[in-house]
């Protein structure tokens, strides 16, 4: 199979949504803007057919990263998400990510603390939350 994101051959992950036969390599999915879900059926999905998530906040301006403090997209995208439970928590996939790696079991949204509506949002968008 052939990347749909690096062009070279040896993708070996293909999008689960019926009908797309989009194929990448896992180290190309972030540049692809695809999302892996590491749990249950580890299921993948290409940039058209990724998850989004659901709640109907939008940061406002000048809204900066909880993480990082540096500023987010004006928008829910691929890079910028938010708290499902607070709402008020916004970050950059990148720092999430980050962020999980070093939290464990111990992750939860930063602002409101809110462990299970939450981790189950970041894995349900991608984020790879490991139990040390």
């Amino acid at each position: 199979q052939r990347c749909f994101v690096c062009g070279e051959m040896g993708a070996a992950i293909t999008c689960q949504e019926k009908g797309c036969d989009r194929s990448f390599h896992l180290p190309c999915a972030p540049e692809g803007e695809c999302v892996t879900q590491f749990f249950r059926l580890y299921r993948s999905f290409c940039w058209q057919h990724r998850p989004e998530q659901a709640v109907p906040a939008t940061p406002q301006q000048d809204t900066t990263c909880v993480i990082c403090l540096e500023l987010v997209d004006d928008k829910k995208s691929y890079g910028t998400m938010v708290c499902p439970a607070c709402q008020h928590a916004w970050f950059h996939r990148s720092c999430i990510q980050e962020q999980a790696v070093h939290a464990g079991v111990c992750f939860c949204c930063m602002h409101c603390q809110n462990k299970d509506q939450f981790v189950m949002e970041m894995l349900t968008m991608g984020i790879r939350i490991f139990k040390r």
